[in-house]
């Protein structure tokens, strides 16, 4: 079964060929479509396909990749942004998925690379087999549907973090793998980068919980707080059996150190899913209440879940050390430096 790969790019001259060289080898089609470049990126695209056309940028992501979609002339489509590949050693995998003509679409796990601390649901590269992971101690992993059928039925939805799953799954099935699409954007991402998309998501913006939470969430990582309190609660008045939206909340008050407050939203949270993120959070929480074993307990149901995490253990670590267990502590910090080197800055035996 054939594959088209569909691209839409503005300004990535340093990134459009690195995406295009990655699955030359895999795709018998690249529909490359520009929405404003003024780069060298089509440019660029032109070394690996003739098919490039031109969008006049609207300020909506579906639009124009849908765009791109109508181009595409083979059976299946894959669909990556600039900043991502394709490892040339899942090429096997991906093609025996058009196999499986059972399904409309697979989602595939796109691997957000990253330094940072503190990040939503990171995980470890130290032991990881892919080259592409060596360009960061992490990344924070993330199931999208990027691989489906060539529909006329199937299409993106959503001006910003568009979604194409929700087209499918009204008249198919899609099925979950874990092949990763390596996402390096993440390194490089600003403060500035994320207030256009909270623009352009206000700009579109529906009386929808998803989306509230989605915007309270970006605002929380710029540190625009007291407006992310309010589109939180926007969210949580629309939908109360949607956790995130307790979670982001609870990890607010823990930073204005409302603890009553913190702990309202997190056992709220805790009460509709077990999550990795909630039991570290629940742990920070009880450490900063005093109550160590407490901390403990849920800093160790975090790990079980997601063992890989520097910063779970870094908290483990500090809760063991509060409480006079000076060895176990060690071994903890000694773990999230292994796992994640950018801990050296804050533990003080490195």
């Amino acid at each position: 079964m054939g594959i088209s790969l569909c691209v839409i790019a503005k300004n990535e001259e340093a990134n459009i060929e690195n995406c295009l060289q990655s699955v030359k080898g895999l795709v018998d089609e690249i529909v490359f479509v520009d929405t404003g470049s003024t780069d060298k990126t089509a440019e660029i695209a032109k070394k690996f396909t003739g098919k490039i056309f031109n969008f006049k940028w609207n300020d909506n992501f579906s639009d124009a990749k849908n765009f791109a979609l109508n181009h595409a002339t083979n059976e299946w489509i894959l669909f990556l942004d600039a900043d991502e590949t394709i490892a040339s050693s899942d090429y096997g995998r991906i093609r025996d998925l058009t196999k499986k003509t059972e399904f409309l679409g697979f989602s595939l796990i796109q691997r957000n690379y990253t330094n940072n601390i503190g990040e939503f649901g990171w995980v470890s590269g130290k032991d990881d087999s892919y080259d592409e992971s060596k360009k960061a101690f992490g990344y924070v992993p993330r199931a999208m549907v990027r691989l489906f059928r060539n529909d006329l039925r199937i299409g993106f939805e959503g001006a910003v973090h568009e979604n194409i799953g929700n087209s499918i799954l009204k008249i198919g099935k899609i099925f979950d793998t874990d092949i990763p699409i390596h996402h390096f954007g993440t390194l490089k991402e600003t403060p500035e980068k994320i207030r256009r998309y909270i623009e352009l998501e206000k700009k579109n913006l529906k009386d929808d919980f998803f989306q509230y939470c989605k915007i309270g969430i970006q605002l929380h990582s710029i540190q625009e707080n007291d407006e992310a309190v309010e589109f939180l609660k926007k969210s949580i008045e629309k939908n109360q059996e949607f956790p995130f939206s307790f979670l982001e909340l609870g990890v607010i008050m823990l930073e204005k150190r409302n603890l009553e407050e913190a702990k309202r939203f997190l056992h709220k949270a805790e009460s509709l899913i077990e999550h990795p993120m909630i039991n570290n959070y629940l742990g920070v929480l009880y450490g900063l209440l005093g109550d160590y074993q407490k901390s403990v307990d849920y800093l160790k149901k975090a790990i079980a879940l997601l063992p890989n995490n520097a910063d779970f253990h870094y908290n483990l670590g500090f809760a063991y050390a509060k409480a006079g267990m000076s060895n176990d502590a060690y071994a903890e910090m000694k773990k999230a430096v292994e796992l994640n080197p950018e801990y050296k800055k804050l533990v003080e035996f490195y």
